[in-house]
């Protein structure tokens, strides 16, 4: 796995001894989660070198970014002619950085991005490779889950979801977040490792072990087509209309 390389023998052992494995994670009703892949967070030149990309938008992750964005757009696509929804999340914040709130307090350039942004674009707007579509639900948070004081798990109730798949940035971050409150509300969580990304490997690659030894899945993009594929199309889909 791609944490493989982070753990040591020692570390073995000990979860070899615990039996931590996580549940199992795949569902019935899923959801699809796109989370946070806004310009913001990828920045708006694919292909570019991350430390040139943080330059002008202090919270890139630069070319890898792109990599997973590929990926995300054609599970969107798959889950939309399943008639599984696709809900996204993205932040919002006042023009004068008021409601920002405790994002400030840890990264410095915070007011870099608000109100003005390179290129005039908004640092929270999702990319337009993967632009919702009208039957999509679009989520604005404020905090790093997508669920903390956010209707999203309303939303996959209405829906009838049992379970959502993960997509989008950071894993260490809001990814992580989403799949622990996921499943604090019950929901089965698979993370799709190449569907998500960050702006360390480090950070991506234990953050998802994290996320398999505790709250869920973590499987490929190729997995989660093929687990889409194989469900049967609900009777009476539930999408916004």
């Amino acid at each position: 796995m791609i944490w493989d390389d982070y753990l040591s023998a020692a570390d073995r052992d000990r979860l070899a001894t615990t039996g931590l494995t996580g549940p199992a994670g795949l569902g019935q009703r899923p959801a699809l989660l796109v989370i946070d892949v806004s310009w913001g967070f990828a920045g708006d030149r694919p292909g570019e070198d991350i430390l040139d990309s943080i330059r002008r938008w202090p919270n890139s992750c630069g070319a890898e970014s792109w990599d997973a964005v590929d990926r995300i757009a054609a599970l969107c696509t798959a889950a939309r002619a399943r008639g599984i929804p696709v809900l996204y999340t993205t932040g919002r914040a006042r023009g004068d950085a008021w409601d920002v709130g405790s994002w400030s307090w840890k990264n410095s350039r915070t007011g870099e991005q608000v109100p003005a942004t390179p290129e005039d674009r908004d640092a929270n707007e999702i990319v337009s490779a993967l632009t919702p579509e009208a039957r999509d639900l679009l989520v604005y948070k404020r905090k790093p889950s997508a669920f903390f004081s956010a209707p999203t798990a309303t939303h996959l109730r209405r829906l009838g979801c049992d379970s959502v798949l993960l997509t989008g940035t950071t894993t260490s971050g809001c990814v992580r977040a989403s799949a622990v409150d996921a499943y604090s509300h019950g929901f089965k969580v698979a993370a799709i490792e190449d569907g998500c990304f960050d702006r360390a490997q480090s950070s991506h690659a234990v953050a998802l072990f994290d996320i398999a030894m505790r709250y869920g899945a973590v499987i490929d993009s190729a997995a989660a087509l093929g687990h889409m594929a194989a469900l049967a199309a609900p009777s009476a889909p539930a999408l916004p209309r």
